[in-house]
């Protein structure tokens, strides 16, 4: 919801590169309800902008409607950084309130925690007989060591309606096309799945695997080089892009000397 459509059409390209799926923009208060209400699966984060157009109700108000018709994580986006705005915004517990210009790397991470965070808390209350589905969404974006998973260092991934064990060490890079993520591995093996490359995500550790391009999240231990002029990095011997909007976020996590 964005009431500026220059900047709305910015957040649509950033959030196309990030690989998620955009519903909207909506101009005004009454389209985006209508959205929640009408859009099938329903949306799992909303992106709010306080000052919008048309004269009805403001970002703050439109979040409350939107959370009468059902709970969802709510992050503003906005250019009202005074103190009044951000106690209106916070009265209604948002996952996030991010000040216009809004960085790629911020917004990911806003709606990453904004996701998890609220899949956590929605597991916490959840009635006893719910409780194993919501855990189930519950985990984070990146798994963690405490998960309880066996064998956390590998993946088992379904393949021709077999599980074919995924070693997180031998994994160069995972690309994805058509519906299909591809996991290339060392000696020029490939393992293929019929999944989305934000739900593989959830399944690798953060401090190994990141993301390059809206369509490639690599081990950065097999990163060699990097053009950030070209926008192009070399893993295991193979040229990949490098998504613009990834590229500062891969560069400040590096170690540059």
């Amino acid at each position: 919801m964005e009431d500026e459509p220059l900047f709305a059409e910015q957040i649509e390209a950033a959030l196309d590169d990030l690989a998620y799926h955009v519903i909207g923009p909506a101009p005004d208060a009454a389209a985006a309800l209508a959205l929640l209400k009408t859009v099938a699966p329903p949306p799992d984060v909303a992106l709010l902008d306080i000052h919008l157009r048309g004269g009805g109700p403001d970002g703050i108000e439109l979040a409350q409607r939107l959370l009468e018709v059902r709970p969802l994580p709510l992050i503003f986006l906005t250019s009202m950084a005074d103190e009044a705005s951000f106690a209106r915004a916070r009265s209604v517990g948002p996952a996030a309130y991010l000040v216009k210009p809004v960085e790629t790397g911020a917004l990911q991470r806003a709606i990453e925690l904004a996701v998890v965070n609220f899949a956590s808390a929605t597991a916490h209350t959840a009635a006893p007989d719910d409780h194993a589905d919501h855990t189930r969404d519950a985990k984070a974006v990146f798994a963690g060591p405490d998960t309880g998973v066996l064998l956390p260092d590998a993946l088992f991934v379904k393949e021709e309606g077999l599980l074919v064990k995924v070693p997180l060490a031998e994994v160069n890079w995972i690309t994805t096309e058509d519906g299909l993520c591809r996991f290339a591995l060392g000696k020029g093996r490939t393992v293929t799945t019929r999944q989305k490359l934000r739900d593989l995500a959830a399944h690798l550790p953060a401090d190994r695997f990141v993301q390059i391009h809206r369509s490639y999240i690599i081990n950065s231990d097999a990163l060699e080089r990097l053009d950030p002029v070209s926008n192009i990095v070399q893993v295991c011997g193979q040229l990949l892009p490098l998504g613009r909007s990834y590229r500062d976020d891969l560069l400040r996590r590096l170690q540059l000397v």
